[in-house]
């Protein structure tokens, strides 16, 4: 009977055993490397689109700001205007100009701010993608300063409210009609002919309306006292705006 014999193995010595587990733990960790090198080039690409739309956000935000500036100059000037006017006998042109001037004292225009991108990157957790925390903190400081400003201004519509019951009482129907296609953003483009018209409009003495006149002033001075208050974080939100928008130009090289 043939014996068949167990064909023969050679035995590895312990180099090539060696090497195996080197190649094999090479090959992984070349694959792990190889593996945050494309998601790290994925975040990289995802934080470079976040920040141009950002930039965007921004530049909507300081039009928006300026916008809002202007209008509150006007408002410090027209109750400066209602103040002097007040000291006046308030029959004829007076009387139409104090009408004129308080229409606009309700003022309660917010500022359109454009936070979806900000708001977007914030609640998916992709804030992770900013990687220079300097930048990542002026953008957290500029969110924390809108709030601020939002608050007042729902403080500021809360007492728009109440100021316009005064409002209702001292102003006459028809002037208030008159004067409701104009807002207080583009009044300085009112033509001065049709200011004449407004001033010269037949309105009759309030001299009989003094307690409310008195009453409407001093919410007005608080408006006013705001508003100028709120200038200081507007100032710091447009200058803010502007650094953020030149940080992530030059972060993700924006052409």
């Amino acid at each position: 009977m043939e014996v068949h014999h167990p064909p023969h193995v050679e035995k590895k010595n312990f180099k090539e055993y060696l090497l195996e587990f080197f190649m094999l733990f090479l090959a992984v960790f070349l694959g792990f490397v190889a593996e945050n090198i494309r998601e790290n080039i994925a975040e990289n690409n995802r934080a470079k689109e976040y920040a141009i739309s950002l930039v965007q956000d921004l530049q909507h935000d300081t039009t928006a700001i300026n916008s809002h500036r202007k209008s509150a100059d006007m408002y410090v000037a027209i109750a400066d205007s209602l103040l002097n006017l007040s000291k006046k006998q308030l029959d004829g042109r007076n009387a139409a100009e104090f009408s004129f001037y308080t229409r606009f004292t309700y003022w309660t225009v917010p500022i359109a701010w454009n936070r979806a991108t900000f708001e977007q990157i914030k609640n998916s957790g992709n804030l992770r993608y900013f990687k220079n925390y300097k930048l990542l903190e002026k953008l957290m400081k500029y969110d924390g300063l809108i709030n601020e400003i939002q608050a007042e201004f729902q403080d500021r519509r809360t007492r728009s409210n109440l100021l316009l019951n005064h409002i209702n009482k001292i102003i006459e129907p028809e002037m208030h009609y008159a004067l409701s296609t104009y807002n207080l953003s583009t009044l300085d483009t009112m033509s001065n002919e049709a200011k004449e018209n407004f001033f010269n409009a037949e309105v009759g003495s309030m001299e009989n309306l003094r307690s409310e006149i008195k009453e409407m002033l001093n919410m007005v001075i608080v408006q006013q006292r705001n508003v100028r208050f709120d200038e200081n974080r507007l100032r710091r939100a447009m200058e803010l705006a502007n650094e953020l928008i030149s940080d992530l130009e030059m972060e993700y090289k924006m052409d």
